[in-house]
């Protein structure tokens, strides 16, 4: 039964996704669509490409931070192996969650416990989140002076107050108040959560390299977006970007839909409306970046594929926490 409602929750993610992108498609030039793909060179998608192939090694590096905040000696070349399969998940599932999973599922063949391994990749997880609403929080002054008095105004902060609310609460789910209000809501499993949190949100040697590693990867993404854009002829600066993509990657997190896609290219289109850019050449942007995304999570199934042997032999250098020696 269960495995029926799974699959009827990727059929419509999938439908949602076909949607998005076809009542899209309805709305924009086909023309200038066709023109804006057409502009786009080998050599700079390659180059894109590259890049993004790149940071899967720096989000690997900072998930050995983390890992070693709950006492896991994760290896660099164990965790890049793992984060690079986890990249093919997430373009083949519904949402990041498959990633994560592949990543949870290597942690505990290594001897982490399920719990444990969950709690890591989360945290790892929360970190890159962090990041990005600060970032999205230093671009806000000129992201509402170029919305001015649309109705999407409060979107934005609206999303901000939410994420940084849920980010307190973990923090203080030990409180009395937070215990009471929580009641039957808060499990061990959630009070786990909370502790690690302090070991990696409240402990400097970890949450000071790990952040500076999420807002240079969130960065680079934000320069992908910028060389995509001139690539195909528009002229936008990098500042733009920094602005304007970090909101669209927070909307496209939002599990309603295929690795983002449809929700990814509508809030593109918005936010790279209030710029002036127009919409068919903001979809374009937003399809050659998930296009080279995907490129990106292939290079991870080869990996999967074409050393799944090795990988196993590399996870098992990782050391878990003493309690979960068997």
């Amino acid at each position: 039964m269960s495995l029926v409602k799974n699959l009827l929750k990727t059929l419509l993610k999938v439908l949602i996704s076909v949607m998005l992108i076809a009542w899209l498609l309805s709305t924009i030039d086909g023309a200038a669509l066709a023109e804006g793909l057409s502009q786009a060179t080998v050599h700079g998608l390659v180059l894109v490409f590259l890049i993004l192939l790149a940071l899967t090694a720096v989000q690997a590096r900072r998930w050995v931070i983390v890992a070693n905040a709950a006492d896991i000696k994760l290896p660099f070349r164990a965790a890049w192996s793992i984060v690079l399969v986890g990249s093919f998940f997430n373009q083949t599932f519904p949402s990041s969650i498959g990633g994560d999973a592949a990543r949870v599922w290597r942690l505990h063949r290594a001897g982490v416990r399920v719990g444990l391994s969950i709690q890591t990749v989360f945290l790892d997880r929360l970190v890159a989140l962090l990041a990005l609403l600060l970032i999205v929080v230093g671009g806000l002054p000129a992201l509402m002076g170029w919305i001015g008095d649309q109705p999407i105004r409060w979107a934005v902060p609206f999303l901000l107050l939410f994420g940084f609310s849920a980010f307190a609460g973990l923090l203080l789910i030990e409180t009395p108040l937070l215990q009471r209000l929580l009641g039957r809501f808060r499990t061990a499993q959630v009070v786990a959560l909370g502790r690690g949190a302090h070991a990696v949100f409240l402990r400097l040697a970890c949450i000071l390299p790990s952040l500076a590693l999420s807002f240079f990867i969130h960065g680079v993404v934000c320069g992908s977006i910028f060389l995509i854009g001139r690539d195909i002829g528009l002229t936008i600066t990098y500042w733009q970007m920094l602005v304007l993509f970090p909101p669209v990657l927070l909307l496209s997190m939002v599990p309603f839909s295929i690795a983002g896609w449809g929700v990814r290219e509508g809030a593109m289109i918005t936010a790279m409306g209030l710029i002036g850019v127009p919409p068919a050449a903001a979809f374009t942007v937003s399809v050659l970046y998930g296009i080279i995304m995907v490129a990106v999570g292939l290079a991870g199934g080869l990996v999967w594929l074409s050393t799944g042997r090795r990988l196993q032999l590399t996870s098992s250098s990782i050391v878990p926490p003493r309690q979960d020696l068997r």
